[in-house]
């Protein structure tokens, strides 16, 4: 009988279980973020190898130790805006995932592209980039979350 190839782990299932899993690790960086939670956030970062992490208009960081700089130094501030993460949904294969989401704040919207690696601890992040979209209505765009898609817009966008 012939061998059926073996899929590497990247291209394994990623199921339904680890997608809550990772969806929840994804709410656990927010929660940290909005009760100034330091040791929460480190914990949620991976605690070694390559990362990134793109605040608004600033440069990019690379090392786990100026990422979690740039959290403390957040967390701290008293003007540090209060976060809420919709629309989230999650992508991945075994070992990898991706959550993208919409960060609304008070006076303004963000898009969050979130990534995390799966540790013999859990899911854990490597990566958030977060960036300036044009605002939508909340309540529109959790409706329009579960309708159908439209049809794609072809005009030239440049």
């Amino acid at each position: 009988m012939p061998r059926r190839p073996r899929l590497p782990p990247l291209l394994s299932e990623f199921d339904d279980d680890e997608r809550d899993a990772v969806l929840a690790t994804n709410r656990a960086f927010y929660r940290a973020f909005n009760d100034r939670d330091y040791e929460a956030m480190e914990n949620i970062w991976a605690p070694a190898g390559a990362m990134v992490c793109l605040h608004p208009g600033q440069p990019p960081l690379h090392e786990r130790a100026d990422i979690l700089e740039s959290w403390r130094g957040i967390l701290r501030h008293p003007e540090a805006p209060r976060v809420r993460c919709i629309g989230e949904w999650a992508i991945g294969r075994g070992g990898l995932a991706i959550v993208v989401c919409r960060e609304i704040l008070a006076n303004g919207q963000l898009m969050a592209t979130n990534t995390f690696v799966r540790s013999g601890t859990g899911w854990q992040m490597v990566g958030h980039h977060s960036g300036p979209v044009p605002s939508i209505e909340v309540e529109r765009s959790q409706a329009t979350a579960s309708a159908a898609p439209t049809a794609r817009d072809r005009r030239k966008l440049h």
